[in-house]
């Protein structure tokens, strides 16, 4: 059965605001390819860090609200892992 999850996603700042979309758009295709179901998305825009990240001060925020199985999520984690740009992202699970 599937279950409701969270991604929230950091892209860099120097892909810029057009460039921070397509890059969320290559995750939505990724959770989509693993049989997910997007129901929500908002982007929060830029956005500046606690502490630097990888040398970064700031990065463009993205929330999507996806149901997937659970063994598709982990087959999801090492894909994002390979994303370029992404600089950071958290899956939860939602009740």
């Amino acid at each position: 059965m599937a279950k409701s999850y969270e991604i929230m996603t950091i892209s860099k700042v120097d892909l810029g605001e057009t460039g921070a979309k397509k890059q969320v758009d290559q995750v939505k295709e990724l959770i989509t390819a693993l049989g997910g179901k997007i129901t929500k998305e908002a982007s929060w825009g830029k956005r500046k860090f606690a502490y630097k990240i990888k040398g970064d001060e700031e990065g463009y925020y993205d929330v999507l609200n996806f149901e997937m199985e659970g063994d598709s999520v982990e087959k999801l984690k090492p894909k994002l892992n390979l994303v370029d740009n992404l600089v950071r992202y958290l899956i939860s699970v939602m009740d």
